[in-house]
């Protein structure tokens, strides 16, 4: 017997921050169930009926797989498929509560009180289970805020292009235009948690209600709140630019181009054949690590890790081998652009932008995680106990190209040297410890190579150029 699937409404979907220290009183999301009367003994010597169910997360309108799901006073219990239905069998006759568990619940921060179900000899009976609606867990959140006002308002912030959580966005509510120049009030304003959720309640439907968000130096659009109750609003907000990629695939022994070999931007729908001159490109690739894997028939497969960064384009060059060998990183030219940086045109940027630091540097609180941010390839950035110039052992932090030969004593550090604005920095590891952040315009690494060519032996480690505002 298949159960039918409870109407679906159309919520957008999102991620909600584990709380597990955090969760809704049953009284307030479901008071009716507190009423409920005690489930009587089932009777002796029956026929055990069947129970069969649907689990449904009405916050995401689809059903819940993976749920474990429970008769309360029976040893009875299952797992809903990947449909969301579950079979029970082997349940004696009586009334019952039914239960379930699922890590959902914990993400979301609430619990839900149990079905109830009246099970018959030998027949088939039907509950169904759902997680609450985004709306019904945003009006039981809000009812333990203090206020009188009829409306809340609850969502998530992420960024447009990648859909990753925006943590400490500023969420303003405005209201009536007010005095001479007719501005509109501000009513509250809060920041968004780790996972990008938001919550403000008790609001005032008579108002001229406007929601409007900001992260950094991005702003989304403003979004009017035009009716009372819960409001559930996920809100886009473009920090990050697409990245263009372009290249050519070449033989390893001739450098002749290769036509017709497959290039993949891995865990993507990013995928294309080399035309006849072994080019290829992909516009509107996320920023971030990508894997590109690069095969053509006679010659051995090949995969290569690549950071880009927002806003950037990528030229490459790839070269594949009849056999099986090691062959050289894939050559890259980059160009941001934007007009700022500190590259030159045709040479790759390892770092952070002005523009880039504005971004991020309010969503972390030092300068190892400003600078781990930039995702620099073949760079470790740990923070632990070193020597100082006194001989005893302090926190610093070290940034390193080169890793340490394996057996090395743990507190040493094979430092990059650190250039503020030009001039050689002294004792490293612990100046950038104590570093604001906020003071940062941008910064670039150089690679041992690059920077032994201007800075000689003091570049053997590779040279971080930090300049400020």
């Amino acid at each position: 017997m298949r159960i039918p699937a409870p109407r679906r409404r159309r919520l957008r979907s999102a991620t909600a921050s584990a709380r597990a220290a955090r969760w809704i009183p049953l009284a307030v999301l479901f008071p009716a169930f507190f009423a409920l009367p005690a489930a009587p003994a089932s009777a002796q010597g029956e026929r055990p009926g069947i129970v069969l169910g649907l689990v449904y997360d009405s916050t995401t309108s689809v059903p819940l797989a993976g749920a474990r799901v429970a008769v309360v006073g029976t040893t009875v219990m299952g797992e809903s498929n990947d449909v969301g239905q579950f079979r029970l069998e082997g349940v004696p006759p009586g009334e019952y509560q039914v239960i379930f568990f699922h890590p959902r619940l914990a993400a979301l921060g609430i619990s839900i009180p149990p079905g109830q179900v009246r099970v018959t000899a030998g027949a088939v009976s039907e509950v169904y289970l759902a997680v609450p609606s985004r709306e019904t867990i945003l009006s039981a959140w809000c009812s333990a805020e203090p206020g009188t006002g009829d409306t809340s308002i609850g969502g998530i912030v992420t960024d447009a292009l990648t859909g990753v959580p925006l943590p400490r966005a500023r969420v303003t509510v405005v209201g009536n235009r007010t005095g001479v120049l007719q501005r509109r009030r501000m009513i509250v304003e809060v920041r968004t948690e780790d996972s990008g959720e938001f919550r403000v309640c008790k609001l005032d439907s008579a108002e001229e209600l406007t929601i409007a968000v900001s992260f950094g130096r991005d702003q989304a659009l403003p979004v009017d709140v035009r009716r009372a109750g819960p409001n559930v609003l996920d809100i886009e907000i473009t920090i990050s630019e697409p990245v263009t990629i372009t290249g050519v695939v070449v033989d390893h022994g001739s450098g002749d181009p290769l036509p017709d070999a497959r290039v993949d931007l891995v865990g993507s729908s990013f995928s294309q054949l080399t035309d006849s001159v072994g080019r290829f490109g992909f516009a509107g690739v996320p920023p971030g690590r990508q894997i590109i894997e690069t095969s053509r028939l006679g010659f051995a497969p090949r995969l290569d890790s690549l950071t880009v960064f927002s806003n950037e384009a990528l030229g490459l060059e790839i070269a594949l081998s009849t056999e099986a060998i090691v062959l050289d990183p894939i050559v890259v030219s980059g160009r941001s652009n934007r007009r700022t940086g500190l590259t030159t045109p045709g040479s790759r940027f390892s770092g952070l932008t002005a523009a880039q630091v504005d971004s991020i540097a309010p969503r972390v609180f030092d300068f190892a995680s400003l600078a781990r941010a930039a995702r620099v390839p073949g760079v470790t950035i740990t923070e632990k106990m070193l020597a100082n110039a006194f001989g005893g052992a302090q926190l610093g932090v070290c940034i390193e190209m080169q890793r340490s030969r394996a057996g090395a004593n743990p507190n040493t550090c094979n430092m990059v040297e650190v250039r503020l604005n030009d001039g050689p920095v002294p004792d490293p590891a612990f100046f950038l410890l104590e570093l604001n952040h906020r003071d940062i315009k941008e910064f670039q690494f150089l690679t041992p190579l690059e920077a032994g060519l201007t800075y000689g032996q003091r570049g053997a480690n590779g040279v971080l150029l930090i300049y400020t505002r």
